[in-house]
């Protein structure tokens, strides 16, 4: 674990300093940059960072070859914005965006329409008094049919900002639900809209679920500017902790909004033999996304890790998959159907 922790540091140290150099305070700053060389260096930085041009299914040249005609001397911005649109949008990678004082696009979120989700109407339908903790990340109580049920919903691995005078301590408080809980013979574990945070908050909430410790992925790393230039896999591993864990049976709610470390849950609770997913499959982006400016001010993201399972099939794109039976969808928000299959799963 202290490995794990001091690469992870080490990612998240380079992503900083990958940052600093070219970002700039200001949106829209003078250049002497033209558009065609602002292009030309976006486009060269995906080609030789950005992981994932064979799992997303992408030509990375033909998509040059598309775009680079369009670029003129004399385009607007919102021209320029709308070709990168069409350079990013077949990525369909929810951890690629561009912020400009004119919008913003993401690669995967604006071509996708969010599950039916409210976690207000969860509560209101079906959870008696319900409390919550960990900086108002964490929501628990039990069925209000039902009170050898609990019920948790973690919003986010991350409450606020996560720079490096952050504190995220907020997470040791899945202490306090699992304790008014602990005496449920089923706990519906809800991370539907849960957008993703810190790893280590994935590590410190999971193992209070965990029957056996497991390898459940492996991250790889770009580390040069080759298409298979990646670093020695680092693998993620569930972990026992706390004075004792849930390990009677676990309903785990998903959908596809279920993004990033959320996804990262998702898998570590799935490798638990104890655990059932049930819902919608998750978003499918699973790699950290490193930060970048262009030269005018407009930041943009760079994927640049590959995850796999421990078998090497990797679910970026495609997301964490609920068994057939347990792969549902929500017609509206009033209509909850996942929350209604796991409230059944806990009665059998």
């Amino acid at each position: 674990m202290k490995k794990l922790k001091l690469i992870m540091f080490a990612i998240l140290l380079q992503a900083t300093l990958f940052a600093l150099p070219s970002c700039t305070f200001f949106y829209g700053m003078n250049t002497d940059l033209t558009y065609p060389e602002m292009f030309d260096a976006l486009w060269t930085d995906y080609n030789e960072t950005y992981a994932l041009f064979e799992v997303r299914g992408v030509d990375w040249n033909e998509q040059y070859e598309i775009c680079r005609s369009q670029i003129r001397d004399d385009m607007t911005d919102r021209e320029f914005f709308e070709v990168l649109k069409t350079l990013l949008y077949p990525l369909e990678d929810s951890h690629v965006y561009v912020k400009t004082p004119i919008g913003s696009l993401n690669s995967g979120e604006d071509q996708n329409t969010p599950d039916n989700f409210s976690l207000t109407e969860v509560c209101s339908q079906y959870i008696a008094n319900p409390k919550k903790c960990g900086n108002n990340v964490i929501t628990y109580g039990t069925l209000k049919t039902d009170s050898s049920v609990g019920y948790i919903h973690i919003a986010a691995f991350s409450s606020g900002q996560t720079g490096i005078n952050q504190k995220q301590d907020w997470a040791s408080d899945i202490d306090v639900a699992l304790e008014a809980l602990k005496d449920t013979r089923c706990m519906i574990l809800d991370v539907r809209g849960n957008r993703g945070g810190l790893t280590g908050n994935v590590t410190r909430i999971s193992g209070r679920f965990c029957a056996e410790n497991k390898v459940y992925a492996i991250s790889y790393t770009k580390n040069g500017k080759g298409r298979n230039d990646f670093g020695s896999g680092v693998e993620l591993e569930i972990k026992k902790n706390g004075s004792w864990q849930y390990t009677k049976p676990v309903i785990l709610l998903t959908n596809a909004q279920t993004m990033s470390a959320g996804e990262e849950f998702s898998m570590a609770m799935c490798s638990q033999p104890h655990v059932t997913q049930v819902g919608n499959h998750t978003c499918g982006v699973f790699s950290l996304a490193l930060e970048r400016c262009l030269a005018n001010g407009w930041r943009y993201s760079v994927s640049v890790q590959k995850v796999t399972d421990p078998d090497g099939t990797t679910p970026e794109g495609s997301g964490i998959v609920p068994a057939s039976e347990n792969l549902i969808l929500n017609p509206s928000v009033s209509q909850d159907l996942q929350m209604q299959r796991a409230i059944s799963l806990c009665s059998e």
